[in-house]
């Protein structure tokens, strides 16, 4: 008794010092999905349901690479916070998809990128630069989501140079260059010379019974060479080359020899044009490649916007909550949790229902043995665990209930399911074994480990005997662990250990079906001898079953009940404080949302009616304008009078133009940010803010234009 005594007090001195041991691992990279047994999680299955939530090529990419984060990516809230207060329309209105590959391709093999990859590449930074100034209008309703724009590296130069190159249909515009524009120009008018040329030979009275049948004034093209539909009978009467003939053969194309010179020069023009658009393209694919790495980072917080949304998505789809991020020794608390799987199922309707999950590992147990029947849940339970701290630490939500939190554990440990190592002749326990055996090395306060069916398929004796050692060599080792068992003997070690607890799935003896309720503080029964009698074996088979059961393990488990019904009286009334704690938790959440809602209401009726005084004033100063243009027609004091009206209504305009929020909008205006004209109902950014004389420079299409600060905002509304 002793020695076991201080086996307890070590472990609970140990326990405290577990976080201490964390914070001196000086592990701070991302594991990976392996490293959290992301196979064994089903993670696959997960992320398959999750990519049609993803609106864009880009976000469906974005879920099917997604991984799991660093700590501190993790603990930053991940997903769903960012997007928890995100409305309005899309971020990426373009729908772009990621450059990267091609660039990377293009960078690596020194590949020259096509004029469509050059559109696809334009259209992501016309994205990427409308998701900036979308996020920085959402900087006060969404700031985790708008901290994505802080530092997001500039394109513009690179977007300009695109825009003034090539066309949206992926073609490369006349005036890309100086000598592109000549040689096109050249080109078009050696076409129209040839054409005339043409129709003035195929309309002469002398040639016309020499064309073929309905053909008279057509001009055909053969390699780019223009020429005349000829009756082959008639080929003598008009001298040429002929490039190609019918599949009859009864009618031959010629080149007239009066247009070969023409044709001649017209092909050098259109080489010299070829060789100036490959010039473009390669000095617009180094632009491009030159820029790469911020162009990845663009891509990347794309992606993170993307993802996001998903997470919003995925909240809204299944109930689903940012899971909260709990130190090692708080340990996993899941409230309400349900696997995401069976959540779909649900949603979609082909599941009735799926019976929430409450499960806790953590202070002041490390080991959780979970006993009850076949199909009771057990494994659910492994794998709802598993995953919660999977999908945490890939910064997305979870579905359950307020108050649930996870560690950030940087490895799982999963001996899930009773596959055989058939490659390996290993039985279900040897190939458990090795699965186990592998992950040992890991042991320690950042490593769960999931153990379903432990110490089965071999002699109970002993498996319980190596189930027993492997939890006290885990429980040594500060690592969290919960294993599932059907083994009556290892339901002592909760019992026997400071560090562990039981936790059981319910049987209903009534129907003889599993509720699927877990519940931590309570060893699974076996119940066999009642369900045999529901079951209606007979009266003397049961007598004398009853009479060999062992009296002292009788004994013993009469014991082990009133431990059971102590520790079952604790946990319900520790899960009742806790619950009211949560209850606490979520309507402080819901009151600073509501809180939030208010303000957010309120900047929108404010902006509704920045809105509504700005197409207003757009009239005032249509009307200022006219008067201005007929002053000049008034003489005297009449012209004075005017003068000083048309001032004094400007300077009325102004300051109703000029009001605390709009002079917050015109101070932070800078070079680079978008701004809306209402009067063009185009959005387009400024390139120039001079603030004393009230002049702002933006480009406007391919125009640039200088405009009256009054007549620029922020919305996209009016």
């Amino acid at each position: 008794m002793g020695s076991r005594r201080e086996r307890k007090l070590r472990q609970q001195r140990e326990h405290r010092d577990v976080d201490a041991v964390v914070r001196a691992d000086g592990l701070t990279d991302a594991p990976s999905l392996a490293d959290l047994a992301a196979d064994a999680l089903d993670f696959a299955a997960v992320v398959a349901h999750l990519a049609p939530l993803a609106a864009s090529a880009l976000g469906r990419r974005a879920v099917e690479e997604l991984s799991p984060r660093d700590d501190d990516g993790a603990r930053g809230g991940g997903a769903p916070r960012r997007a928890a207060r995100a409305r309005g329309r899309r971020a990426a209105d373009e729908r772009p998809r990621r450059p990267g590959a091609r660039l990377r391709d293009a960078s690596r093999y020194s590949r020259v990128l096509s004029a469509e990859d050059l559109v696809k590449l334009l259209a992501f930074l016309t994205a990427s630069n409308r998701l900036a100034a979308w996020l920085a209008e959402r900087r006060d309703r969404a700031p985790e989501l708008a901290k994505l724009a802080d530092g997001l590296p500039k394109l513009e130069s690179l977007e300009q140079k695109l825009l003034r190159g090539i066309d949206r249909r992926g073609e490369v515009r006349d005036d890309a260059s100086q000598r592109l524009s000549n040689l096109r120009r050249a080109q078009a008018e050696l076409v129209q010379r040839i054409e005339k040329k043409m129709r003035a030979i195929a309309n002469r009275p002398d040639l016309r019974n020499a064309l073929a049948p309905g053909q008279t004034g057509t001009v055909h093209l053969r390699d780019e060479r223009a020429v005349l539909a000829v009756r082959a009978k008639a080929l003598g009467r008009i001298q040429g080359i002929v490039h190609d003939h019918s599949g009859s053969g009864e009618t031959a194309f010629v080149e007239p020899a009066e247009v070969v010179e023409l044709g001649n020069e017209l092909a050098t023009v259109r080489a010299d044009a070829e060789r100036e658009v490959h010039r473009l393209l390669v000095e617009w694919t180094v632009a491009a490649v030159e820029r790469l790495d911020r162009i990845e980072r663009v891509a990347a917080r794309m992606a993170e916007v993307e993802l996001a949304l998903v997470g919003k998505r995925l909240c809204e789809r299944l109930g689903a909550r940012p899971l909260e991020i709990a130190t090692t020794s708080e340990g996993l608390v899941l409230r309400g949790a349900r696997h995401p799987l069976l959540a779909w199922q649900v949603q979609e309707g082909t599941l009735p229902r799926c019976v929430p999950i409450d499960l806790r590992l953590g202070d002041p147990f490390r080991v959780l043995v979970i006993t009850g029947p076949n199909t009771g849940g057990k494994t659910l339970a492994l794998k709802t665990a598993g995953l919660a701290v999977l999908m945490a630490r890939c910064g997305m939500p979870f579905p359950c209930e307020a108050g649930s939190r996870v560690p950030l554990h940087r490895a799982i440990v999963a001996d899930i399911g009773d596959a055989q190592a058939v490659e390996q002749n290993l039985s279900t326990f040897s190939s458990s074994l090795v699965r186990i055996a592998k992950g040992l090395e890991r042991a320690g306060p950042r490593t769960l480990y999931l153990l379903d069916e432990l110490g089965g398929g071999t002699d109970p004796a002993d498996g319980a005997a190596l189930g027993a050692a492997l939890l006290e060599w885990l429980l040594e080792r500060q690592a969290p662990t919960i294993a599932s068992t059907h083994i009556g003997r290892l339901k002592e070690f909760g019992f026997a250990h400071a560090g562990a607890e039981n936790a059981s799935v319910e049987f209903d003896v009534e129907t003889l079906l599993p509720t699927y309720k877990l519940v931590v503080g309570a060893p699974g029964e076996s119940r066999a001898l009642v369900i045999a009698r529901r079951l209606g074996l007979p009266h003397e088979i049961l007598e004398r079953a009853e009479g060999l059961v062992d009296r002292s393990a009788e004994e013993s488990m009469r014991l082990m009940g009133d431990i059971q019904n102590a520790r079952l009286e604790a946990e319900r009334k520790r899960e009742d404080a806790a619950a009211r704690l949560a209850e606490v938790d979520e309507r402080s959440a819901e009151l600073e949302r509501a809180r939030a809602d208010l303000a957010a209401k309120s900047d929108r009726v404010l902006d509704e009616a920045e809105i509504e005084v700005n197409r207003r004033l757009l009239g005032v100063r249509d009307a200022l304008d006219a008067l201005r243009r007929v002053a000049p027609q008034v003489g005297g004091a009449a012209r004075a009078e005017l003068d000083r009206v048309v001032a004094s209504l400007d300077a009325a305009a102004t300051g109703a133009a000029l009001g605390e929020r709009r002079r917050a909008f015109v101070d932070k205006l800078r070079k680079g940010d978008f701004v809306y004209l209402p009067r063009h109902k185009k959005r387009c950014q400024v390139l120039k803010v001079d603030r004393e004389r009230g002049i702002l420079r933006v480009k406007l299409g391919r125009v640039e234009l200088e405009l009256a600060l009054d007549e620029a905002t922020p919305f996209e509304s009016l």
